[in-house]
């Protein structure tokens, strides 16, 4: 299926694939930034992706970048879980924590063998993929607890989208790639991107809607340059031109 494809259904079809989770905050915080996430949804490894197109060595370089930021993202559930006074939601991080280090870690290191990536390379995939972890650690910095609720709640808001896009997508994909786009969709990472909305409906006045904004943007502005680290090709070209 040719990428057109896929683009065509972003523009056309959203009504019938963006995902409703959360009232207040968190939902006018994304259809403020809808044209952000539409432009994340589409880029090119997402496309490649969905369509089930995507080339053996950039899935094998994405699903080096996935985990290593896992990892990250198991840390930063680890700390909301320290910082959340209410039970209730800390529970909710720990469960967080324990899916991260759990299924989804395990996900990836079943997939090591059958998806090697050349380690004279990894080094600088890893390099290029970083500027996710530095964009949620830059709003930890300005925000703590909010800044990284609105990052993750970003990051996951922009996964549910684009993998319930492709879900809907009758295709042909490798095993892995289509057990990753169904866990996406599974009711327990629907029921996590609600909580993350919840949260962020929770925060104080004292973080404006501006805040929020730059956040998304930001995490949304690293997503691309993260997925765009699959593609050694593309991030090298993007480096001897700047």
């Amino acid at each position: 299926m040719a990428d057109a494809t896929v683009t065509d259904r972003t523009a056309t079809d959203r009504t019938a694939t963006t995902p409703t989770v959360g009232l207040g905050r968190a939902a006018a915080l994304f259809e403020r930034c809808e044209a952000e996430l539409d432009r994340s949804a589409s880029v090119r490894l997402l496309r490649e992706l969905s369509s089930g197109e995507v080339g053996a060595e950039a899935f094998g370089r994405y699903l080096a970048v996935e985990h290593d930021f896992v990892r990250t993202a198991a840390r930063l559930a680890g700390y909301c879980l320290w910082q959340q006074p209410d039970w209730s939601l800390a529970e909710r991080h720990a469960h967080a924590v324990a899916d991260l280090v759990g299924p989804q870690d395990r996900y990836f290191a079943e997939l090591q063998g059958a998806w090697p990536v050349d380690e004279a390379t990894l080094p600088a995939v890893l390099e290029r993929a970083s500027c996710l972890r530095a964009a949620v650690e830059l709003a930890l910095d300005e925000g703590g607890y909010a800044g990284v609720v609105t990052s993750l709640a970003t990051a996951e808001t922009l996964y549910l989208r684009w993998c319930t896009e492709a879900a809907a997508l009758a295709v042909e994909r490798p095993p892995a790639v289509q057990d990753w786009i169904d866990l996406h969709v599974s009711d327990g990472f629907r029921s996590q991107v609600a909580f993350l909305h919840e949260v962020v409906d929770r925060l104080p006045p004292s973080v404006d809607d501006d805040q929020l904004d730059r956040w998304c943007v930001a995490m949304l502005a690293a997503e691309d340059a993260f997925h765009g680290s699959a593609h050694l090709d593309a991030a090298e070209a993007s480096g001897a031109s700047s």
